[in-house]
Parts: structure tokens; C-alpha cells; sequence
């Protein structure tokens, strides 16, 4: 959604900031009295680092007439997202639809996607089946290897490799 510059009431303006820099930004805009909302991500399971889920970007809701030059001048922020003269926005219910999927840290937990679906051809680029084709019978996510059935001399056989050597 865009919004005209000269709008007084506030909307969430979708801002721009430097790499990795996020967090600096959100913490800037806090204490100078913004409302900020940074969406963070983590998997599931996974001793991962939380991260941005839209990394660069922070929504700040400003007034646009009234906020967008300061927000400009602000440490670590590149600019506004701007489409020829008006603003880049969220809607309210966009910015609650992240809200409520984070938990009470503000973290938003996600699913490692299955890369790999049953039925699905792949070929194994390493090893001692490497050039070999085989079909997918089942992903194993968490121990993140696919069990394959092959065709190998004349005979179907069942293995379990690591996804990392499939295309």
C-alpha cells in the first residue's frame, strides 16, 4: 500500500535500514518514542540465531508529513521505502498478523520447508551412488538425510543419504 507525504495521521512506513543493522534502528526509534515492529525468526528445533524475517527492513509507525525527515536523518537507516513520491506501508492488520504468531520474546518460530517431497526424482552428486537417479519414499527433516529408492544393477535398494548430495 502507498500513502501521499502529506498525510498527518500515522501508518507503518516500511523503512529502510543498513546490513545487519536492524536491531540498532528498531532500538533508536524506541527510545526517540516510535512505535517499531521488527518481525524475528527462528526454526524450530534448531540451535539457530534469530534473524529478521524481512532482514533490512524495520516498520516504524510515523506520520509521514511530519516524521519522514527525521526518519531520513536517522542513524543506520538507508532511506524510506518510497514508489516515485509516496510512501511504502502496512496495514494495521498485516503488522497483528506477525504479532500474534510470536511468541511472549517476540519470536516467530518456523518450520524448516521439506525440500524434498515422495515421488520426487532426484540425482546424488557425491559419493559411491554419485550420477545415480533414485525417487524419494520419505525426507527425514531432523536428522536432515532422504531415503531413496535406487535401481542399481538390476536390483531396487533402499538408502538413506544426507540431503546436502542431492540436486
Amino acid at each position: 500500500m502507498l500513502c501521499d507525504l502529506s498525510l498527518s495521521e500515522k501508518v507503518w512506513a516500511v523503512i529502510r535500514s543498513k546490513p545487519k543493522k536492524e536491531i540498532f534502528v528498531k532500538d533508536f526509534f524506541v527510545k526517540d518514542g516510535f512505535e517499531v515492529y521488527l518481525p524475528i525468526i527462528k526454526l524450530k528445533g534448531k540451535e539457530t540465531k534469530a534473524k529478521p524475517l524481512f532482514p533490512g527492513y524495520v516498520f516504524t509507525k510515523l506520520s509521514p508529513r511530519f516524521d519522514i525527515s527525521y526518519i531520513k536523518k536517522s542513524p543506520n537507516v538507508l532511506c524510506p521505502l518510497m514508489f516515485k513520491e509516496q510512501l511504502a506501508v502496512l496495514e494495521e492488520e498485516t503488522i497483528n498478523f506477525f504479532k500474534q504468531r510470536q511468541d511472549s520474546s517476540g519470536v516467530i518460530y518456523v518450520e524448516k520447508p521439506n525440500k524434498f517431497k515422495r515421488g520426487q526424482k532426484v540425482k546424488i552428486s557425491k559419493g559411491s551412488f554419485s550420477g545415480l537417479e533414485g525417487v524419494v519414499l520419505e525426507y527425514l527433516k531432523e536428522k536432515e538425510r532422504v531415503r531413496l529408492l535406487l535401481q542399481y544393477f538390476g536390483r531396487e535398494i533402499n538408502i538413506e543419504v544426507k540431503e546436502s548430495i542431492l540436486n
